[in-house]
């Protein structure tokens, strides 16, 4: 999963008072180009619940399954056991984040119900609460500012949630940094729990920049990190003790673009040329369990943003975690035995030289959902990639893969799916291909888990601001669900009737 951090080459001053313009909230919806498209396609959809459940594990340290960070869960699964909207008479509202750009990436809920997430602007990122219902900001903190310009991106962005209701996420300034929410008086705010400096750890693997991507813990509580450069560092829980390593392997740095993903049975990782296992060892050293190296390739798709593989490791599981490599010709999904690295199999996807997989795969079950995003160029650009969905079974024997469907109508540029188990619902950010090409009118869309066959479009806006690029789709424990779009948030829910 990618974030494109900012996409306008701003180059200000700011100072002062000017920092509060950073903070604006225009408190309005988002503004949406008048353009006469269908505002709804399809018909409600019947539930059907996924048969075979997902064998969900909770993390120690990190709030339930389902609510504690852009994938949902340590595991990086990207499905939730409850349902999303049905498509009853849905309604879409949207609130604009900044006047200029604000896209409110990542999305999840506390225990109280808030709405806790992370917007970024040209001027760096936010932490932000909100109220669900109104969508209005109760408390908001610069982690970030000023990021460098392109589709990489740090400092912050991803966070997760731990079993306190605070917001665990890495900045810039090489620190793991722990957020809780406040309130004094009435007013909510920000409050800075702990703070972990991580510059002589970064320093001791000898690779720069340190630019940290993800943070997570283990099963035991340490803190594990990885940064652009390649280095992946584990640190005690108390900062006390840690080591970092370099992924240089065999005379080449390595790279990482993803998150990580974390399980009973070690901490996993994606770079540029291999998917990796580590661990804590016995003796508290930074372990290696098994490296496999994939097909990466002899260059960088079209819609990429970086080479190699472009998804963030997901755990299917115990068992085995599943990545997409980067081989020329045809896209292949990849799935590894947890514990030893094992090729459990290496299975094709959409048609060959037209199909990247630059998001996380969605686990259900022994269910693996891939998105086409080859083709996809940013926000302002026609908002265009190859179509292609598909669902891949990994064989309840573990001999290998299988797919189910494979729908090559349906173009969702750049959202992660969301399955529902509930509900037996992909949730997609799509266009409508009926449209012209260079139409920016984006559709919330439920397809069918089973089948693959789309159920109901809802038109949620029309303009560039309405394009999510990357931004993730989240659903409440009440069905309501959350698209982080460039112009700020959108909200979906049913009527209620």
């Amino acid at each position: 999963m990618k974030i494109f951090a900012v996409v306008l080459a701003i180059s200000l001053t700011v100072s002062g008072a000017g920092w509060l313009y950073l903070e604006s909230d225009p408190a309005r919806p988002t503004p949406s180009t008048a353009v006469d498209v269908p505002a709804f396609i399809g018909s409600p959809a019947a539930t059907r619940p996924v048969v075979e459940k997902s064998q969900r594990f909770q993390h120690p340290a990190l709030a339930p399954v389902g609510l504690n960070s852009m994938h949902n869960d340590a595991a990086q699964s990207d499905s939730y056991p409850w349902s999303g909207p049905l498509g009853i008479q849905p309604e879409a509202s949207t609130r604009q984040f900044h006047r200029w750009l604000g896209s409110c990436v990542a999305q999840t809920f506390n225990s109280r119900g808030q709405m806790i997430g992370t917007c970024v602007t040209p001027f760096g990122v936010i932490l932000v609460a909100r109220d669900p219902n109104t969508l209005e900001i109760l408390a908001r903190q610069v982690i970030t500012r000023w990021l460098p310009i392109g589709k990489k991106f740090s400092g912050g962005v991803y966070f997760h949630l731990d079993s306190q209701d605070r917001v665990l996420l890495a900045t810039n300034d090489m620190a793991i940094q722990l957020w809780e929410l406040t309130q004094q008086s009435g007013d909510y705010q920000w409050s800075l729990q702990e703070s972990i400096p991580l510059a002589n750890l970064l320093d001791s693997a000898g690779t720069r920049p340190h630019r940290i991507i993800d943070v997570i813990p283990d099963w035991q509580g340490n803190y594990w990190l990885i940064t652009r450069a390649g280095v992946v560092g584990m640190v005690s829980a108390d900062g006390e003790a840690g080591a970092a390593v370099s992924l240089n392997i065999h005379g080449e740095q390595e790279g990482i673009d993803n998150a990580l993903a974390v399980g009973e049975k070690g901490v996993f990782v994606v770079s540029s040329h291999a998917i990796y296992s580590f661990r804590r060892s016995s003796e508290g050293e930074l372990t290696m369990q098994w490296r496999q190296a994939y097909d990466r390739g002899s260059a960088a798709k079209e819609g990429t943003m970086g080479f190699g593989s472009g998804t963030t490791p997901t755990l299917v599981g115990r068992d085995y975690v599943a990545i997409t490599d980067n081989a020329d010709g045809q896209v292949n999904i990849m799935v590894y035995d947890q514990d030893d690295g094992a090729v459990v199999c290496k299975h094709g996807i959409f048609p060959a030289d037209k199909g990247t997989t630059e998001n996380s795969l969605a686990s259900v079950g022994r269910s693996l959902i891939a998105e086409n995003n080859f083709g996809y160029s940013g926000p302002k650009n026609v908002p265009t990639s190859e179509p292609g969905l598909a669902r891949v079974d990994i064989l309840a024997d573990g001999s290998g893969c299988e797919t189910v469907w494979e729908n090559l109508e349906i173009t969702s540029p750049s959202a992660v799916p969301k399955v529902s188990e509930a509900s037996g619902l992909i949730y997609l950010y799509t266009r409508d291909e009926a449209n012209p090409a260079d139409l920016h009118a984006w559709y919330f869309t439920a397809v069918d888990f089973h089948t693959g066959e789309p159920i109901y479009k809802l038109l949620t806006g029309t303009g560039w601001l309405f394009n999510n690029h990357y931004g993730s789709i989240s659903i409440d424990p009440d069905g309501a669900a959350y698209v982080g779009i460039m112009g700020g948030l959108i909200k979906i829910k049913d009527s209620d009737l």
